[in-house]
C-alpha cells in the first residue's frame, strides 16, 4: 500500500517542514474522543518540531488528556483534480516544555519563531503561552495518485 521513504522523499519532506507550504493544521482529541483540528505554525527549530499555543487552547486542554496529535501540511495544489495534490501528516506526541521565559533557551526559541510570525515577540511572552515539543512516530507522505510514502521514526 505504502512504499517505504527513500532519499528524495525524505529531503521533500524536510522542506515541507521547514516551511514549505500553503498552511498547516494540528489535531488532538477531546475529552469526548472527537477530534479538533485549527490552523496552526509550526516551527522546525534544531531538527525538532515546535508550537508556541496557549495553555488556555482547546488543544492544550485536550493535549493534558491525551498528547497523540497530528500535523497536517498542505502543499500547493498543481493538480485539477484537488485529491492528486502532494501533503504530509506527520503523527507522534507532543510535550509542553517547561521553560523560564527570562532563559536563553526561551529567548532563543521565541527569536526563532518570530522569524516566522512576526507578532509572536509580543504574545509570546504571556504568561498563557509556551512551547510544545513534538516528537513524530509516523510521517505519511502523498505525492499524488499512486504515490504514498511512509515512514516510521521508532
Amino acid at each position: 500500500m505504502y512504499q517505504d521513504i527513500n532519499p528524495e522523499i525524505e529531503q521533500k519532506i524536510e522542506t515541507i517542514i521547514q516551511g514549505e507550504y500553503e498552511f498547516s493544521v494540528l489535531g488532538t482529541i477531546g475529552k469526548e474522543n472527537y477530534p479538533f483540528i485549527s490552523k496552526i505554525l509550526p516551527m522546525l527549530y534544531d531538527n525538532k518540531l515546535y508550537i508556541l499555543i496557549s495553555d488556555l487552547s482547546e488543544h492544550t486542554n485536550n493535549i493534558k488528556e491525551n498528547n497523540k496529535v497530528s500535523f497536517y501540511f498542505s502543499l500547493k495544489e498543481l493538480n485539477k483534480n484537488k485529491l492528486n495534490n502532494p501533503r504530509l501528516t506527520l503523527i507522534g506526541k507532543i510535550k509542553k516544555i517547561e521553560l523560564d521565559k527570562s532563559k536563553k533557551k526561551f529567548k532563543d526559541l521565541l527569536y526563532a519563531f518570530e522569524q516566522i510570525d512576526k507578532g509572536s515577540k509580543m504574545w509570546g511572552m504571556f504568561t498563557d503561552f509556551n512551547f510544545y515539543k513534538f516528537n513524530p512516530e509516523k510521517a505519511l507522505f502523498i505525492k499524488g495518485f499512486g504515490e504514498a510514502y511512509q515512514k516510521h521514526y521508532k
